[in-house]
């Protein structure tokens, strides 16, 4: 059983009941787990911007519950005095906003209070210390100098005529180290040596679910592309499998591990998303596209993702340089027609939110604009101040 980097990225967003369930279901496998050199190194490259996610996220929803605090007492306090209400019914509002808004924020810091347990440090990191007793000695060596090679040549091969798997990460620029399509042929080729060398059937288990991978019907993962499967049943004699984290959990009963439904139902909200989102790759495209044509929406785009998600209109007009005059009719027209392009070339899917979203709160001028949660972690996460090394070992 052969775990992409993804499925073990995982651990940061799963609540600590799914955690275990993972745990206790990798612990039943044994030996049979196996961890590709490439997938490893993903994980190890990957796991600062996924610790920087969850708190991102965390912060994100404090300042959205404090924005939405002061916009409804403010709402209260204007009708108030528009309808001449009695002063004690005013006060006993804005209490039970208050209210509201605290219980949510004590909610939400008894979920997340957890984050204090990851650390950049992989000696201090909750995560790696559990998986560093599961994954040693699972971890497969890296390919040899001239296979590895050939390997990179038979990716762009593959992506140039769109085969699997990898074609869909054809447009990834090679950025801060990510190997685009390059890396998930080299998780296939790697997986599948390690099946042959064992004579067992691949039972991959990924968290993608994009085409390149998966046979997809009116949007169900209906098991592995047919090339893959004859490719590896050409070269073994073996089936392959594919299984996404969700099932692996679901067949838990199988491996004699008692799985509880609420840490199924964690790892089913973790891991399943209705709603295309942006990608590292999309973003950096269409802010390097907004450069190119000289468009500010790049800059506002950054200063957003810095303000924790939106930027208001004083702060854009001068941001931009803008006179008092200058009107913002069409100014997300850029962004759309930029993200219509990715989508068509394969950067995204079609679906995701709108790069810039302008919130009129009832009036006819926009009084700020905000880009999707997404975004805002992918920004702050491309500080590259702490870089992990890539080639470690469990």
């Amino acid at each position: 059983m052969s775990l992409d980097a993804n499925v073990l990225l995982s651990f940061y967003r799963f609540s600590p009941s799914a955690r275990q369930a993972l745990i206790s279901v990798l612990e039943a496998l044994g030996d049979r787990v196996f961890v590709s050199h490439q997938a490893a190194r993903e994980f190890w490259r990957n796991r600062l911007a996924a610790i920087d996610a969850r708190n991102t996220a965390t912060e994100q929803l404090g300042a959205a519950l404090s924005r939405a605090e002061n916009q409804v007492q403010d709402a209260v306090r204007v009708w108030a005095k528009q309808t001449a209400a009695d002063v004690a019914v005013e006060q006993q509002m804005l209490r039970s906003v208050r209210q509201a808004f605290e219980t949510c924020s004590t909610t939400a810091d008894g979920v997340t209070n957890e984050s204090s347990t990851f650390a950049y440090d992989a000696g201090q990191d909750s995560v790696t210390l559990a998986l560093q007793p599961l994954l040693a000695d699972r971890v497969g060596d890296p390919l040899p100098p001239e296979q590895h090679k050939d390997a990179v040549a038979e990716a762009a091969r593959r992506t140039q005529l769109g085969l699997p798997p990898g074609f869909r990460d054809a447009k990834k620029d090679d950025v801060g180290g990510a190997d685009g399509s390059t890396g998930d042929y080299l998780v296939w080729l790697e997986s599948m040596l390690e099946a042959e060398a064992r004579a067992l059937p691949l039972v991959l288990v990924t968290g993608d679910e994009k085409e390149d991978w998966w046979w997809k019907h009116r949007g169900q993962l209906l098991g592995p592309r047919s090339e893959l499967a004859d490719e590896f049943q050409k070269r073994s004699g073996a089936a392959l499998v594919m299984l996404r984290p969700l099932q692996l959990i679901e067949h838990a009963d199988v491996l004699a591990v008692m799985v509880s439904e609420e840490a199924r139902s964690d790892v089913e909200r973790s891991t399943t998303s209705d709603t295309p989102i942006w990608t590292e790759q999309a973003v950096e495209e269409l802010l390097a596209r907004l450069r190119y044509e000289g468009r500010e929406q790049e800059s506002v785009i950054r200063q957003a993702a810095q303000n924790g998600g939106s930027i208001d209109r004083d702060s854009l007009y001068a941001l931009c340089g803008y006179g008092a005059d200058r009107m913002l009719r069409g100014f997300t027209r850029p962004t759309a027609r930029i993200t219509a392009d990715l989508a068509a070339e394969g950067y995204i899917d079609d679906g995701v939110s709108p790069m810039l979203t302008p919130v009129y709160d009832g009036g006819v001028q926009a009084l700020r604009f905000e880009i999707p949660p997404e975004v805002v972690t992918i920004l702050g996460s491309m500080d590259t101040s702490h870089q992990e090394p890539t080639n470690r070992a469990f």
